[in-house]
């Protein structure tokens, strides 16, 4: 499983790097995201995660979370994605 670390806060301006990296870890294979430096998330990053969810599911690969990480839970809650997408739980 390849490891993609995410820190800071993911806001609509950091999409177009972290559609970047996920393609790249998901083009090498499964995907474990530690979010555990992650601060806040914007809907613009919640989108980008659960389409590379989404796309991982439908080409085989699994993109999961390596622990529950208040700050998706959070952002995931808030745009009422309750429960979080199939491979981010």
């Amino acid at each position: 499983m390849t490891p993609l670390t995410l820190s800071g806060t993911l806001r609509l301006q950091d999409a177009p790097g972290l559609i970047e990296r996920l393609a790249a870890a998901l083009a090498a294979g499964d995907v474990e995201i530690d979010a555990s430096g992650v601060l806040a998330v914007d809907a613009a990053a919640v989108q980008v995660l659960v389409s590379a969810a989404r796309t991982a599911g439908a080409t085989g690969r699994r993109l999961v979370l390596a622990q529950d990480h208040p700050a998706l839970t959070d952002a995931f809650a808030g745009l009422v994605l309750d429960p979080v997408p199939e491979g981010l739980a």
